[in-house]
């Protein structure tokens, strides 16, 4: 029921007013950064693709939310629609209006409404929170409060408003699914060029020794995999770590297809006689850590790169002391395991890290996920 009595907005700038802006003000900027990751994770356009704001762990990331059924309508993500809301709330308290807070007062209880079935969706279904898209669950909340509190509290907007509105959404809309399908227009050119260039390159054939330190395994034997990837990898190297980065995503949409192998090849004379001096200094201790024990290297493996930065400051001995490693590092035994690694490398002639092979093919550097996906999608469909 509409109450004329009360108003949020009609009044000038009072302090809740003001809170409403600012609200207002962040559901925009929230929503502008979640557009942007929906569009840098779908559509990379430099390696590593989007940035890492938002995900902090495997359960608060916002790629889960990206990639699912939900994340966007005809390819229009649902962040622009967040975008317009806080827009509407914006120009219902800089331009008052009776009609605009009318109207904002039930939009902010629909978004609301909505809010909270995505906020449901992402646990139940997805097992995962997107942290940004909470904060715009709870600044909607926030405004959908303070309307129906202190503001014109109403379920119906007005007409005119609402049309003009919603004239803004079809345009805005139509604009946005425009990009959308240009994007996807070139990643699919990009991703046939990529197949292309894979299906050129010589096969060189696995490693000559297979490595006892394993990722991931479709198959028991990593030979009987239909995708087998050995990654060639320096634990100082930074474009490593981005790799270490995409496996997991590699290996949730290829769960009983991929098998993937780790190679160690630090850039550091210190282990590996192929280099003439020392890169990365800390990477053959970083290396024999992770090859002292094969039932922990997984672990250790993921730590030491979480770690990347600060393993010239002591993240080596610590991570030793956490999975009881203590030793590893004058071990000559371990060593041995490290440059016997090494050596898989020479028949791929390596230059630099990371190196990655896929059946026998070697790709120098990293691609985005997007076109490892589809080199992967042509193996697959040649196999069937």
């Amino acid at each position: 029921m509409e109450s004329k009595n009360k108003n949020l907005t009609l009044s000038g700038i009072t302090g809740l007013n003001f809170l409403f802006i600012i609200n207002a003000a962040l559901m925009v900027g929230v929503s502008i950064y979640l557009t942007t990751h929906f569009y840098e994770t779908l559509f990379p356009t430099r390696l590593g693709g989007a940035g890492s704001l938002c995900d902090i762990s495997s359960f608060f990331n916002c790629d889960a939310a990206t990639h699912s059924h939900l994340s966007n309508i005809a390819g229009i993500p649902i962040s622009f629609f967040g975008a317009l809301v806080g827009l509407l709330f914006l120009f219902s308290s800089l331009m008052p209006s009776l009609a605009l807070e009318k109207t904002s007062s039930a939009v902010s209880k629909y978004n609301f409404i909505g809010c909270i079935i995505l906020f449901i969706y992402s646990l139940a279904v997805l097992g995962s929170l997107c942290p940004f898209c909470t904060v715009y669950y709870v600044l909607s909340g926030i405004a959908a409060f303070l309307l129906w509190k202190k503001g014109i509290n109403s379920w119906t907007p007005d007409l005119k408003a609402s049309g003009l509105w919603m004239g803004f959404l079809v345009v805005g809309s139509f604009l946005m699914y425009q990009n959308t399908a240009s994007k996807q227009d070139e990643k699919s050119k990009i991703n046939a060029s990529v197949v292309q260039q894979y299906r050129r390159l010589p096969s060189l054939g696995e490693p000559d020794q297979e490595s006892p330190y394993k990722i991931h395994m479709a198959t028991e034997n990593f030979a009987d995999s239909p995708i087998r990837i050995t990654v060639f990898s320096d634990f100082e190297c930074p474009f490593c770590k981005v790799v270490s980065d995409q496996l997991p995503e590699l290996i949730k949409r290829y769960p009983k297809q991929v098998s993937i192998q780790y190679m160690f090849y630090p850039l550091d004379a210190k282990c590996n006689p192929n280099m003439k001096g020392r890169m990365h200094v800390n990477a053959c201790d970083g290396a024999m850590l992770a090859a002292c024990d094969v039932n922990k290297f997984h672990k250790v493996h993921d730590e030491i790169f979480a770690k990347q930065t600060s393993l010239g400051s002591g993240a080596l001995k610590d991570i030793a002391k956490e999975y009881e490693l203590t030793g590893c590092l004058e071990n000559e035994e371990v060593k041995n395991k490290v440059i016997t690694s090494i050596n898989q490398g020479a028949k791929y002639n390596l230059k630099s890290t990371p190196t990655i092979i896929v059946n026998g093919k070697k790709i120098e550097g990293s691609i985005p996920s997007t076109q490892f996906f589809a080199i992967f999608d042509d193996i697959l469909s040649g196999q069937k």
